[in-house]
């Protein structure tokens, strides 16, 4: 009877922690979308009022946020191994709070470039320890982790669309300079978002509990330099492990298509309009075009909540395969609807359908992919830190070419050559998931 009791606490207790990790990261990933969709428009008003700056170099700048992911997240990864998961989760919004502050008071570039830094190091540190904390905490009950899997995929995407509202409706209100308390602000917008991260840190801290298994005693004999050394080390012999070498292609391909929609979309929605024959390049206003991007992320939301309910049923590289259908669909409906007449002709609302159908398609690759990546932690159990920590080195490396790759495209032919950059990372995603199962099948018979 004493042992059901504690048994039930020990439950409740995870069930508390999980919990607060998945309130923390959606409120921590509003925080992050603001930031992502105002620097857009940030950008817009630098161009148009003080210096200019094309979509090319705009993107280069963002892509330095998903350098300082790709570099900090093995590390950060690995310490949640060493010294406990609670710990770098917390940072992370930390981390978000000094940049916002800084880009709420300058337009300098070199200082952006920092902001952008920090913004990256805040991914860095709270992806891997979060996702290493599910999996450890999921260990042994694949249907439970198929459901904290799927719910944090809902916070992250729902957390996102919040963001992306959120983050429209500032603009709109705070976007322009201000003084504040007597401190002149060139963008109050951002400062208050600052109030948002500070939320994430306060449910972190007040509601998650470090698991007994995740501390492991770091070795007085290694200094910091072999840590880190050791650590890259254990990476790339992870990474060019079979199973996660042949996995990388098809989720560095999808990330760099959230890389390209994220990054440069909300800008081409609100700049001025250069491309005549474009319904959809210009027009918006900030507020418009964050709701637009709320909407489109709570359908992904959906979607992945129904892709939730029978992912533990179908073979994961499958369900990937016909997400990579989904977006090539969601690119044709896109392109369709930029070169209609008029928002109100006939052809809109039957291609906004086929949109957001494609849309719910599409969301299945993410969760599918995620755990994927969990199955694999269980031939490393004492690094799933590490191991989880590649899914932000892949979604750096990803966003960052799509970052990267998007901004000429977008200053080649705006919406239109953004979706073209997308089929053919759609088409080579494809291509990979199809030599995956190839290989799965292989391994079988």
């Amino acid at each position: 009877m004493a042992q059901s009791t504690v048994h039930r606490l020990r439950a409740a207790n995870q069930n508390r922690s999980l919990a607060s990790c998945l309130a923390g990261s959606f409120v921590l990933r509003c925080a992050a979308a603001a930031m992502g969709v105002m620097i857009q428009f940030y950008f817009e008003y630098i161009d148009r009022n003080i210096y200019p700056i094309s979509n090319t170099e705009g993107g280069l700048i963002i892509a330095t946020f998903f350098a300082a992911e790709l570099l900090g997240a093995p590390v950060f990864g690995a310490w949640s191994d060493r010294y406990g998961r609670k710990l770098f989760i917390i940072l992370g919004p930390l981390f978000g709070v000094v940049a916002v502050q800084m880009t709420a008071m300058t337009t300098v570039v070199w200082i952006l470039i920092l902001t952008r830094l920090l913004e990256g190091l805040s991914t860095a540190s709270n992806a891997p320890a979060t996702l290493g904390y599910i999996s450890e905490a999921t260990s042994g009950s694949p249907s439970l982790r198929g459901r904290v899997v799927g719910f944090f995929e809902i916070a992250t995407v729902g957390g996102m669309a919040t963001g992306l509202w959120l983050g429209g409706r500032l603009w709109d209100a705070w976007g322009r300079p201000a003084t504040l308390a007597f401190l002149h602000v060139t963008s109050p917008a951002f400062a208050l978002d600052g109030l948002v991260y500070l939320i994430s840190v306060v449910i972190f801290a007040w509601g998650l509990a470090e698991t007994r298994m995740t501390v492991h005693a770091p070795s007085s004999s290694v200094s910091g330099a072999a840590a880190v050394r050791v650590t890259w080390q254990r990476y790339w012999k992870l990474i060019t492990s079979g199973r996660v070498w042949r996995f990388v292609p098809a989720w560095l391909a999808i990330n760099a298509v959230l890389g390209v929609w994220l990054n440069h979309v909300a800008r081409q929605l609100t700049r001025a309009p250069i491309f005549p024959n474009q319904l959809l390049t210009g027009g918006l206003t900030p507020g418009s075009a964050g709701t637009l991007f709320a909407v489109f992320a709570i359908l992904f939301a959906v979607g992945i909540l129904c892709w939730g309910l029978v992912l533990g049923r179908m073979q994961k590289t499958l369900v990937m395969l016909i997400g990579t259908g989904g977006l090539l669909a969601a690119c044709a409906a896109l392109v369709a609807i930029n070169h209609a007449s008029s928002l109100s002709s006939p052809v809109v609302l039957p291609l906004g359908l086929l949109f957001a159908a494609a849309l719910l398609v599409m969301s299945g690759f993410t969760p599918a992919a995620l755990a994927y990546l969990a199955d694999i932690t269980e031939d490393y159990a004492t690094d799933r830190g590490a191991i989880m920590g590649l899914y932000s080195v892949f979604l750096a490396i990803g966003q960052f070419l799509g970052s990267s790759l998007g901004g000429p495209f977008a200053d080649w032919q705006g919406i239109d050559g953004i979706a073209v950059l997308s089929v053919l990372l759609g088409l080579f995603a494809a291509c990979t998931v199809l030599l995956l199962r190839r290989n799965e099948a292989h391994i079988i018979h």
